[in-house]
């Protein structure tokens, strides 16, 4: 199968720091592709140059047929790449069902002039139910954002990004911060996500990695030093050594 996403030999420095290099990887169509390594590995490096928030100093990203290498992040996101960031970026102020409104207008390209007027806009009458239901928050609709528990936040933030209808979902690190509960019900909901759309996973928690991934690769230094399945991952002595540990 022609993967959605192929890297070819990425490279970003800083100074005389290489961040990224020599970086290849490919994520196949419909997969969830976990991306895991030890802390300073580059994954955020990695991660911010495929959503376009750093640009590559050299080689190739190549998402479903299109070289998006030097694309700003907003003509990758209308190719269908779509990121949850490390930080959740919710309106607190606003109730569940605003902030799911808002995004729905972002997507459909709507005038926010007179946003909360557009609540009752038909794209949002349409869409804002499904949308809730299908991360759990349905019943949250009328409550405070900044009401809500971290990973009911993350999972917020989660439904917010798939209204977009991404092809790539980049989920960078979802379960931080989370006691095992919030981890419990974001990893259901992430697995229910499988096969549905391509995910790029970037996760510490070993855990959440092993039971939903298809394949796991590992950075360390900057560099892809071994693709496999989970249990192919699990065996390989390089990543015991470099991250799993002994």
């Amino acid at each position: 199968m022609k993967p959605l996403l192929e890297v070819i030999n990425l490279m970003k420095s800083f100074g005389a720091l290489e961040a990224t290099r020599n970086l290849s990887l490919s994520v196949e169509q419909g997969s969830l592709h976990a991306l895991i390594g030890p802390n300073g590995a580059g994954k955020t490096t990695f991660v911010n140059q495929l959503s376009g928030d750093l640009i590559a100093d050299d080689g190739s990203i190549i998402f479903d047929g299109h070289d998006i290498t030097r694309l700003p992040s907003y003509s990758r996101s209308g190719l269908g790449l779509a990121r949850s960031y490390q930080i959740t970026s919710l309106f607190e102020e606003l109730t569940v069902g605003e902030n799911m409104a808002l995004a729905i207008l972002a997507h459909t390209s709507h005038n926010f002039m007179f946003w909360r007027r557009s609540m009752s806009a038909a794209v949002v009458r349409r869409n804002l139910a499904a949308s809730l239901d299908y991360v759990g928050l349905l019943e949250r609709k009328d409550e405070t954002a900044s009401h809500l528990s971290h990973g009911e936040k993350r999972q917020l933030e989660v439904g917010m990004t798939l209204v977009g209808k991404p092809k790539l979902l980049i989920l960078d690190e979802p379960m931080a911060g989370m006691g095992p509960g919030g981890t419990v019900e974001l990893s259901k909901r992430i697995e229910n996500l499988k096969g549905k759309l391509t995910i790029l996973l970037v996760e510490h928690d070993m855990n959440v990695v092993f039971s939903l991934a298809d394949r796991v690769s590992v950075l360390v230094n900057g560099h892809n030093v071994a693709t496999g399945t989970p249990d192919e991952i699990r065996a390989n002595p390089l990543v015991r050594s470099a991250y799993l540990g002994e």
